[in-house]
């Protein structure tokens, strides 16, 4: 096959060979991930090294590769390069740091300086010296772990050089006159100030441990760091390059004088910049640019971008997904590898050219990839691993005696090698199989929508509603629907306590294999409103979760500080309390946002739509940030913020605040019998002080109906967010999370019951899912989640065992509104098809109203509680955990927590069954 027909099998996929005896890899069950992408389930070898590996680097002589992880479980490995196989590994743990010298042995060691043992890991960067000598960033721990590896592969933690606090390190590099380079990420992780973080560059003298000089960036956009990460030294000293993931662009540093570094040239290389990489006389300079799917070329004689080369095959050539992360050249400099994460593949670039030749195939989510030193194999670090199905019973392998684990827990990366494809036939059968795989084949052709006949430009279906919820798993809500694939005794919120949840998924349809895409709120809430999540939020959400540092920086926040920026002054003419907000807050790049979101794509097709909570800032010590704007728009997306049907989004809609319900029920059974327990911390909100969030919603909603009866002023999208069953676990006197669930099943009943009393009914569907399903248990996979498709166009009592996902639900919704794909994962989604040819299910809705005792249900007091009561652990527990914003407490911890409040103090969560690979009815 001459390289005229490889270029094309880039492009079109004609069939599919038998990758097993190509590549090393076999694909025997089709069961997708729950992102709904395929990828293969035996390797030429397989070595777990942890949680999130996010870098992988060769030794001297190459004969190891280096591996360093990002999540839960932190290690630094040695692998053989030869043969995959891990020789020695060193264990970053939160307790502290020690050494394990084989797989499996004894572990022994010493434990490292540390600024806060909470805060003791590692932090992407990887730099090797000519004596094997590792050093490694470890982010919050303000610190640079130095290790040693012998010619035998043994790693042994020898010394550490501190940081200037608030660093927070990430990318490092050396150069041949005993100088270390390290990006400084600034990340904020307490509750300092995080518009005076800046990212810098720091030169350390490799003898001395001594800080020569530094360079900072500036404080445009208001001081906020602009997150600087993959960082390259030349040999001489001279310059150095460093990554801005904020700034979209490789700044090059004078750095001839380490004492004072200067600015000398930015780079605009594209979107999201991570790795970089020279060629081996360091005349190029190669740039991963993670969002844009581009590799840049960079002459480092001229610093002008020669070239730049695009990842994406040319039927998805308009569609982001491909997210390249990390690259590597072969030993004779001819091609350059590059992991493509949200692809699972690695592309193989002919350095010469400049041209992208095809794909291999690699486990998920791949963040690293490192060449043998014959050059006939790759070894590539996969930060989700390679297992397919996670219930969550899945062990902990550091820990023999661990129960359930929550899902960042649960998924173990590793690292496998690859044989590189000899010929171009075998390449091109490669790229054939990724394609499959990531399912682009479908896209090589204009594809009819489905929906077509029932969307918006049929007069069918013209108002999408489109509702969001915190964290529950199928089972532990619908588990005990017999018609379902459910495990009742997983069930917690069942039928007494979501009598509508139950209600609606048996009237209109019940969806049973449908995954979360994302795997907690962190990346959770970008999959459901963006339909994939960058590669900012996929690395830190776990580094943040682990309690290692940073911010939630998800939801439009970045270090704390509000994206889309804000006033100088409040909607009531009142000036912020914070200084910071004196002359106001200017907008600033999203660096945890792909640019994408359904709402982009709506304002982008000309339709008219309406937020109620979704990406709303916090003003509150959860994110360090207080006296600035709260329930304020973070995505200038979402701007105008007004009030009574003004702009876009609905200033007096309650943004996350578990103080706040969800429903008219605590007041209801407040007013009729006068118990306070019934009634939630915040009684009202707004300038209409309504008492919940379905009463505001509701309040705008009649509005729209009286401005036209016909049902045009309601906006053809609404994104609603109900998240009160989320918990706050057993706090002493808050509600139980019985209670929440209750409130927030009858706020969903409530709104299906006002739409389906309404002149829009007809011409209408809702979509409700959660966020992500990491707060619970489920036999299946701990991705699995509920979802309701509510529509007089759905078929009377469906139960559909397909696969889908979040994906599935934002393609749905795109193919009724007529909107573009947000990403790869939405574009090849199946659609959920359960629909009817006519508008048969059209019964208006009643709204179940949960009992009193559900509703008044709340935690003991502390006073009440002796010290022999296990309940008062689960309080005092749960009294220090922080419900600010979601996810901010230990999600573990509050699973256990939620389980024994439910079932009872002395209870223990069952062990679940898991499914084995492949059983799916799709």
């Amino acid at each position: 096959m001459d390289r005229k027909s490889l270029r094309a099998v880039v492009a079109s996929a004609a069939g599919v060979a038998m990758l097993a005896v190509i590549v090393g890899c076999a694909v025997e069950h089709p069961t997708p991930l729950n992102n709904g992408k395929i990828i293969g389930t035996r390797w030429a070898s397989v070595q777990n090294v942890g949680s999130l590996p996010m870098n992988l680097a060769l030794s001297h002589d190459g004969a190891y590769a280096i591996s360093s992880d990002m999540g839960y479980y932190q290690s630094i490995w040695a692998i053989r390069t030869s043969d995959g196989q891990g020789v020695s590994h060193v264990d970053f743990s939160n307790g502290g740091t020690s050494v394990n010298t084989a797989p499996g042995g004894p572990i022994t060691g010493k434990t490292a300086p540390a600024a806060s043992d909470k805060s003791n890991g590692l932090y992407y960067g990887l730099a090797i010296s000519a004596d094997d000598t590792i050093y490694a960033g470890q982010g919050g721990h303000d610190s640079i772990a130095v290790l040693k590896l012998d010619s035998t592969g043994q790693l042994k933690l020898v010394d550490s050089i501190r940081t200037r606090l608030k660093d927070f390190p990430a990318g490092v590099a050396l150069d041949q006159c005993g100088h270390l380079y390290v990006a400084n990420n600034a990340a904020a992780n307490g509750n300092e100030d995080p518009y005076k973080l800046t990212g810098s560059v720091a030169i350390y003298d490799t003898h001395t441990k001594s800080e020569l000089g530094r360079y900072k960036f500036s404080k445009s956009y208001g001081g906020t760091s602009n997150f600087p990460y993959g960082i390259a030294a030349l040999k001489d000293g001279s310059k150095c390059y460093v990554a801005s993931e904020r700034d979209d662009a490789v700044y090059v540093l004078d750095t001839s004088d380490p004492s004072k570094p200067t600015m000398k040239e930015k780079l605009n290389t594209g979107a999201h910049p991570v790795a970089v990489l020279f060629s081996q006389d360091q005349k190029t300079l190669f740039v991963a640019n993670s969002l844009s799917d581009t590799i840049s070329m960079v002459n480092t004689a001229t610093d002008k971008i020669t070239g730049t080369v695009l990842l994406r095959p040319r039927m998805a050539r308009d569609i982001p997904g491909v997210t390249p992360t990390a690259l590597a050249l072969s030993p004779d400099q001819k091609t350059l590898f590059a992991a493509l994460s949200d692809m699972n593949a690695i592309a193989v670039v002919d350095v010469a050219s400049g041209e992208l030749r095809g794909y291999i195939p690699a486990g998920w989510y791949p963040t690293g990839v490192v060449a043998s030193q014959d050059g006939k194999s790759i070894l590539i670090c996969n930060a989700k691993g390679t297992q397919v199905r996670n219930p969550n019973n899945h062990p902990n392998p550091h820990d023999p005696k661990s129960k359930s684990t929550p899902v960042l827990q649960n998924l173990m990366g590793n690292v496998i090698s690859i044989a590189v494809p000899t010929s171009d036939k075998k390449l091109a059968a490669a790229t054939e199989q990724v394609l499959t795989n990531n399912r682009l084949v479908q896209l090589e052709h204009d594809q009819p929508n489905p929906l077509a006949s029932l969307g918006l430009f049929s007069g069918n279906i013209t108002h999408v509603v489109y509702i969001i919820k915190e964290n529950r798993t199928y089972d532990q809500v619908l588990g005990d629907m017999t018609q379902g694939n459910g495990d009742p005794s997983l069930c917690l919120f069942g039928k007494d306590v979501t009598p509508n949840l139950h209600a609606l998924a048996s009237r209109f349809v019940l969806l049973d294999n449908l995954y979360a895409s994302g795997e907690v709120s962190g990346d959770g809430w970008d999959w459901s409103t963006q339909g994939m999540a960058d590669a900012y939020v996929v690395r830190n959400i776990p580094y943040n979760y682990s309690h290692r540092g940073r911010k939630y920086d998800s939801e439009g926040q970045n270090n704390g500080y509000p994206t889309a920026g804000a006033p100088a002054k409040d909607d009531n003419g009142k000036s912020w309390p914070n200084p910071a907000f004196k002359n106001g807050a200017k907008p600033i790049p999203d660096v945890a946002n792909t640019r994408h979101n359904i709402w982009d794509a709506a304002r982008d097709a000309h339709i008219s739509f309406r937020n109620f909570g979704m990406f709303l800032s916090f003003n509150d010590t959860g994110t360090g940030v207080t006296g600035g704007p709260d329930n304020y728009p973070t995505s200038p997306g979402l701007l105008p913020w007004g009030h009574d049907l003004a702009g876009i989004t609905d200033a007096d809609y309650r943004r996350f605040d578990l103080d706040f319900p969800d429903s008219d029920a605590p007041a209801m059974y407040y007013h009729q019998t006068g118990d306070k327990d019934c009634l939630f911390p915040r009684h009202d909100f707004g300038q209409h002080h309504l008492p919940n969030r379905f009463s505001e919603w509701n309040r705008e909603f009649q509005m729209m109906l009286a401005k036209d009866p016909s049902s045009s002023a309601v906006p053809s999208l609404m994104l609603v967010r109900l998240p009160e069953d989320h918990n706050m676990g057993a706090r002493a006197g808050k509600h139980t999370p019985r209670s929440y669930s209750a409130d927030n099943d009858y706020g969903v009943g409530e709104m299906v019951q006002a739409i389906s009393h309404s002149p829009i009914w007809p011409h209408t569907a809702i979509f409700i899912i959660e966020d992500d399903a990491q707060a619970g248990v489920d036999h299946v996979d701990c991705h699995r989640t509920t979802a309701y498709v509510i529509s007089s166009w759905i078929k009377a009592h469906s139960v559909d065992h397909h696969f889908y996902n979040t994906d599935s639900m934002l393609k749905t919704i795109e193919l009724l509104l007529g909107l573009h794909p947000l990403s790869q994962y939405d574009a090849v989604a199946d659609p959920i098809m359960d629909w009817d040819k006519k508008a048969s299910n059209g019964d208006p809705y009643t709204a179940i109203v949960p009992s009193k005792a559900i509703i008044a249900e709340t935690n003991p007091k502390l006073a009440e509680l002796s010290k022999h009561d296990p309940r008062r652990a689960m309080a005092i527990r749960s009294e220090q955990m922080d419900f600010s914003h979601e996810d901010a407490a230990p999600a573990l911890e509050l699973d256990e927590i939620t389980w024994k409040t439910v079932k009872g103090p002395y209870s223990a969560m069952p062990k679940p069954r898991g499914l084995s690979p492949g059983q799916d009815d799709d």
